[in-house]
């Protein structure tokens, strides 16, 4: 085991550059840029190959209008304008598809001879919030069913006389989940409202993703299980099981952040390892529960499959398991994460360091049982099977809430494809947005705003109204209601201790629903977020 550990440190220690959600690193025109004349296309070039799902384009003088077949070659991607003679501001909003099979968006602004009085938008495109709600849900779900039933697969596959029922109705939950998440991947791909879930373009959109590879994987796990459940031969039960476990894994190293770390032969490979040691572990204890259980009515057995001895083999092989899940998740840490602050720092670094802090109660759970439950329940004291299976309860508990906490990393780029996108300078999906004049407060920090054409500008304070210092600023605008993606902007600081930040010829477009935010990396450790709405 130290030299299988020494190994693994050696192997990922080389692993230093990881990709999550693409970058757009660089856009022609650039951000910001007042032409003589209207361009005739702009190409947006990414740090990753991209398939574009939305395009949608804010004239001066009109609504936001769909712009449609865009070339895609490579890294970049070049959007044919329509021709159109209108001086002043437009923002084209983007949205397109990642290697991970998550959607990134954002808004490029230009402007043609000067730039624009305000423009209109259509405020029939809103997204209701209960779409990110309704992904989270079906993805913890899922995650659930498919945990429960690989367990009970592999406890079948011990003792083949066992006919786990209680299983059955999630494999047929977890079934029907599959084609639910589907088609809200492809309203999340298309920015469309859950209304839009019967639309045809959805589905055509999540079914050319690669997330349809990971629902289709996993149909095939649930498939594999349930064979496990209903076969009667012990070496198709354990066939099936083993296929089912493989499977899992393989389907959620598909899509997602952590497999399109490079390089990808290991990240993927750790994906499918540490899918496949957490399903054996975490969808183990409803079988052993059931097991425990069982014995509160008769004596829970010696018996070469059945009572202490299956007890008693999972307690030999638990072990090792839990070794391999630990040095795989802290390989996939290692890929994603650019230095610890980001712990604490991003929202993915907020979503493991929750995870770390369950599975940590998880260990401490896990421990209890194996060196201080176990060896009298083997003993055959009645009391200790009571207090083991209590135990497995609140570890059980512990494992469903830390799948909820997992299925959030949808909705959160890992740090290093953050870093991409500030190097860059352009606008990436996981900003905030904001007004002028406006003042932005939380318990931690204040931020006054004021706008003078197109430079914004930023004064700093604590709650107690004294001057703050920061790392850096980064300034937001957005506008939900009419499709347009975040658009951000790196302040520099001032000899005064203000920040500013240009939008150039946007300013004079804001109007209506936008949004402002403001990020403050105060120091290494903090990271504050303000946000508040422009009055009309």
């Amino acid at each position: 085991m130290r030299a299988a550990l020494i190994l693994a440190v050696c192997l990922l220690s080389g692993g230093q550059a990881a990709w999550g959600h693409a970058a757009l690193v660089s856009a022609d025109p650039a951000p910001g840029a007042v032409l003589d004349r209207a361009p005739d296309a702009v190409v947006l070039n990414f740090n990753e190959p991209v398939s574009v799902t939305a395009l949608r384009l804010l004239g001066p003088q009109g609504p936001a209008a769909d712009v449609a077949s865009a070339q895609a070659g490579g890294l970049s991607i070049r959007v044919p304008l329509p021709g159109s003679t209108a001086q002043g501001t437009y923002l084209l909003s983007w949205r397109v598809v990642s290697a991970d099979g998550h959607p990134v968006g954002g808004t490029l602004d230009y402007a043609v001879g000067a730039s624009s009085g305000p423009a209109r938008v259509d405020e029939a495109t809103a997204v209701p919030s209960g779409r990110q709600a309704a992904i989270w849900l079906g993805r913890w779900l899922g995650y659930l069913c498919l945990f429960a039933c690989l367990g009970a697969a592999l406890f079948r596959a011990r003792n083949p006389l066992d006919r786990p029922r209680w299983a059955w109705p999630l494999v047929w939950l977890g079934l029907g989940l599959l084609p639910v998440n589907l088609g809200l991947q492809g309203l999340d791909l298309l920015d469309r409202p859950v209304s839009a879930l019967l639309d045809g373009p959805a589905w055509s959109a999540a079914l050319g993703s690669r997330y349809a590879w990971t629902l289709g994987l996993s149909a095939l796990a649930l498939s594999a299980s349930a064979g496990a459940l209903h076969a009667r031969g012990a070496g198709r039960v354990r066939v099936c099981a083993g296929a089912g476990l493989a499977l899992a894994g393989v389907a959620l190293a598909a899509s997602g952040h952590a497999g399109t770390a490079p390089p990808q032969w290991l990240s993927r490979s750790l994906v499918v390892l540490h899918v496949a040691t957490a399903a054996a572990w975490l969808g183990a204890l409803a079988p052993l529960i059931r097991l425990l259980g069982a014995g509160r009515k008769r004596p829970v057995t010696q018996g070469p499959s059945t009572g202490l001895a299956l007890l008693a083999w999972f307690s030999r092989w638990i072990t090792p398991v839990v070794a391999a899940l630990l040095v795989s998740g802290f390989g996939l840490a290692l890929l994603q994460l650019d230095q610890p602050g980001d712990l604490w720092r991003t929202p993915y670094g907020l979503v493991l360091s929750t995870k770390l802090a369950l599975v940590c109660g998880l260990l401490a759970l896990a421990a209890f049982n194996r060196w201080v439950c176990t060896g009298p329940a083997l003993a055959g004291e009645a009391t200790a099977c009571r207090r083991l299976r209590r135990s497995m309860q609140v570890e059980t508990a512990v494992a469903v809430i830390l799948l909820g906490v997992v299925s959030l990393w949808r909705f959160t780029p890992p740090p290093r494809s953050l870093d991409a996108a500030v190097e860059s300078g352009v606008t990436h999906d996981s900003g905030h947005a904001g007004t002028a004049p406006l003042l932005l407060s939380d318990a931690r920090a204040r931020a006054a705003v004021t706008r003078s054409g197109g430079v914004w500008t930023i004064l700093l304070s604590d709650p107690a109204g004294r001057p703050l210092t920061a790392q850096g600023v980064t300034l937001a605008l957005s506008n939900p209601q009419a499709g347009i993606e975040p658009l951000r902007r790196e302040a520099r600081r001032m000899a005064d201790g203000r920040w500013q930040a240009e939008t150039g010829v946007l300013s004079s477009a804001v109007t209506g629903h936008w949004r402002v935010g403001v990020e403050i990396l105060i120091d290494d450790f903090e990271q504050v977020t303000l946000e508040g709405a422009l009055p009309p």
